[in-house]
């Protein structure tokens, strides 16, 4: 005798903040532990200019943003989907006037871009080799495919 088990369809609910939520079902990397340690413990009482690199569903930038009063927070994002999820989680934030949000690559920021920071964070892909997701988004944030480690640690 077989059985067939038909799982119904799973809908990504936002992910629940006490004072903001992250929409995160177009954005291939979902929010997880390491952005929101980062979120949380990253130190911001000097800065005043932060910049975000690869900022995916905006979860860092926004919560920065939420531990700072006064600091302007940019946000670089590659990937065209993520760029206009991070916007959209950007835009219902109470504090979003001093968040932006870029779709473009830190390398092409760099060129095009004069201003200063005080502190620079990001959850870079952390994968150099092994099994690549079939997904090419997927896989794009998870191996240092777009973003080579040296490309984020060298200075311009």
């Amino acid at each position: 005798m077989n059985y067939t088990i038909q799982m119904p369809a799973t809908e990504i609910q936002p992910f629940q903040f006490k004072q903001f939520s992250i929409t995160q079902d177009r954005c291939p990397m979902k929010v997880g532990t390491d952005g929101v340690l980062l979120g949380a413990w990253a130190e911001v009482s000097q800065a005043k200019n932060i910049l975000d690199v690869g900022a995916g569903t905006g979860l860092i930038a926004i919560m920065l943003g939420q531990r700072t009063s006064d600091a302007e927070i940019d946000a670089v994002e590659i990937d065209e989907i993520a760029c206009a999820q991070a916007t959209e989680n950007i835009e219902r934030v109470a504090w979003s006037s001093r968040l932006k949000v870029f779709p473009i690559s830190i390398q092409d920021y760099v060129k095009t871009s004069s201003k200063t920071y005080d502190l620079i964070v990001s959850n870079p892909p952390f994968f150099t080799g092994g099994t690549f997701s079939d997904k090419q988004d997927r896989a794009s944030v998870r191996h240092a495919i777009k973003l080579p480690h040296g490309d984020l640690l060298s200075r311009q």
